[in-house]
């Protein structure tokens, strides 16, 4: 019989990061995804984005609560929680608790949608009782290594494989195709500020008048109001309204906001700017220019450290004058372009197997673990869906007013 797995997935990002897994693994595998209902659950046209060049079938997908989750309702041999931490804690937890001690036939793995450089505490402690942890590349491996070295206790273990929406098969080779559309691509932490983000704006109208014939796009994750992974205090689709409307953008822009897959937009005369986004590495992926603004800092604050020796770090004015540099092959080599073999599908395989055999145990230090998991992680995970909303934009607001440079947590 074939192995099983299960992908669960919450939010536009983490289901793209289980869809595009599942894709890789093939038709040897019996594969099935869900999605866990909660407030960040994709639009119907960031589901369609998420499954375009995928062999799965969305009409196949299901909307499940997540107590509908334990060992009598999963028969999958290995679940893999592609979702945010808290729910991903959640699900761990419904499962660890319905399933034996000491012959568990479940297997329990996650990993990040994208860049997960450096490794963070919190986000490892959601994900800990897991059998398995998935690292995209060796930088990010040693870091979550230095997990283990600080915590007693159980630790999954760290699995290396590739992002699965890479094509490469090692080093990407360079197109030489003129430049003739400029895709910005937000990330909805960073920059923290209002006017850093209208600067980038501005930037990208100048690029387009500074290079005539340049199509400007700006590739939204969604739309303001829209859900996403994380909560964006400003977005850029209403900034750019509010810029037209003060005089500071002239009306006759040559910005154009689209949504959708990046495989559509990233077109063989392309170049992408991000200030710290996977998109970055889908764009090098391609072979095409690419750049990751530093003008706001290069640190673990603004999620882009990982760049930080990437020979990828330009300037608005660079954006402004299209100055782009190739990247260093060191750095790819280190950070999500290595060659890989079978060993992550054989190791996979083999927890399958031994997951239907039986043959999995629990930690009774994971099982003491998640018995108090905070409360609030619970209520997040267990509230309806509209109340929940509320709740969040009530923070957001509260969050907004006391900081206005602060980021927003999701």
């Amino acid at each position: 019989m074939k192995p099983a797995i299960l992908a669960v997935a919450d939010s536009d990002s983490y289901l793209k990061l289980a869809t595009s897994f599942l894709h890789r693994l093939g038709p040897s595998w019996d594969r099935r995804v869900v999605l866990a209902r909660t407030p960040v659950m994709p639009t119907d046209e960031q589901i369609a984005a998420a499954f375009e060049g995928t062999d799965l079938d969305p009409t196949d997908l299901e909307v499940l609560a997540l107590n509908q989750f334990n060992a009598q309702t999963v028969g999958e041999d290995i679940v893999f929680a592609a979702a945010t931490g808290p729910v991903v804690a959640e699900l761990y937890a419904r499962m660890l608790r319905t399933e034996p001690v000491d012959q568990r036939s479940t297997a329990l793995i996650s990993a990040l949608p994208g860049v997960a450089y450096p490794a963070t505490l919190k986000g490892w402690n959601y994900r800990r009782p897991g059998d398995a942890f998935i690292c995209h590349s060796h930088a990010e491996a040693r870091d979550f290594s230095f997990m283990n070295l600080d915590n007693e206790g159980h630790q999954p273990t760290i699995m290396v494989s590739k992002l699965p929406f890479l094509r490469s098969s090692g080093f990407p080779t360079d197109s030489s195709a003129p430049i003739k559309r400029l895709v910005f691509a937000p990330q909805a932490k960073v920059p923290f500020g209002k006017s850093e983000r209208e600067s980038i704006l501005v930037s990208l109208e100048r690029a387009a008048r500074l290079n005539p014939g340049l199509e400007v796009m700006v590739k939204l994750r969604a739309r303001a109001g829209e859900p996403q992974t994380h909560l964006e205090a400003y977005p850029y689709d209403l900034l750019f309204e509010e810029l037209v409307h003060s005089g500071r953008l002239g009306k006759s822009t040559h910005l154009r906001f689209v949504t959708g897959s990046m495989s559509e937009v990233l077109t063989e005369n392309s170049a992408l700017v991000t200030v710290s986004s996977t998109a970055a590495l889908e764009s090098i992926d391609r072979g095409l220019p690419t750049m990751v603004l530093s003008d706001f800092g290069v640190n673990a604050d603004m999620i882009n450290v990982v760049f930080e020796s990437s020979g990828l770090l330009g300037t608005l004015q660079d954006l402004e004058d299209l100055n782009f540099e190739p990247a260093n092959k060191p750095w790819l080599r280190e950070n999500y372009f290595h060659r890989v073999d079978n060993t992550f599908n054989e190791s996979l395989t083999i927890l399958a197997h031994r997951a239907r055999a039986g043959q999995l145990k629990t930690d009774p230090e994971i099982l003491a673990y998640i018995k108090h998991q905070p409360l609030r992680q619970r209520v997040r995970t267990a509230l309806p869906t509209p109340v929940l909303r509320v709740l969040l934009k009530i923070r957001r607001s509260i969050n907004l007013s006391r900081q206005p440079n602060s980021r927003s947590l999701s």
